[in-house]
């Protein structure tokens, strides 16, 4: 089996994609380099989608047309959350003078992007009947919870109270009824 074609090589591929994004979030002199930020986000995407697909031979599971509707669900709802967030520029790191977002799907989520990139790589794990993918899905989670409590460090330094009192009134980071 040629690496490319196993599910952990790409796992670990996105993986590696979701460390140097803490990167860019952080405000690292590296993270700041858009080639830098571009190439995670291809690591991080890339990773995820062909981790799931027939590329890498893995357990699958049919649900016959269900997949498709399922998957399609997700993969919706993943891209109906991520529209409203595209303004923010989510891919940058925080700094001086931006400004805070608190309504639309920011009123439910202080992280909605991070909400669709949970739910589109459940979408395609669906779709492709990918165990690995759904079996991942929590450890991308918590890999973006880890991200996040960076990320709000630096808004906080960077907004101060505006954004402390926007973190007690919208208590969800991520995924809604979750802290």
């Amino acid at each position: 089996m040629d690496f490319y074609t196993m599910p952990f090589f790409w796992a670990v591929i996105s993986m590696l994609g979701f460390h140097g994004a803490t990167l860019v979030v952080s405000g690292h002199r590296v993270g700041r380099r858009l080639a830098f930020t571009g190439l995670m986000l291809v690591l991080i995407t890339v990773g995820r989608i062909l981790l799931v697909t027939p590329l890498c031979p893995q357990p699958r599971f049919d649900l016959v047309e269900w997949n498709w509707i399922l998957g399609g669900i997700f993969l919706l709802a993943a891209l109906l959350i991520a529209l409203p967030t595209i303004k923010v520029k989510w891919w940058r790191a925080p700094a001086a003078g931006m400004k805070l977002k608190t309504t639309g799907v920011y009123a439910v989520v202080r992280h909605p992007m991070y909400l669709s990139e949970i739910l589109w790589p459940i979408g395609w794990s669906l779709l492709c009947g990918s165990y690995f993918g759904l079996a991942l899905t929590p450890i991308w989670w918590l890999c973006l919870q880890f991200h996040v409590l960076i990320e709000e460090e630096r808004l906080a330094g960077e907004l101060g109270g505006e954004y402390i009192e926007y973190m007690q009134r919208v208590r969800s980071r991520i995924v809604p009824g979750f802290r």
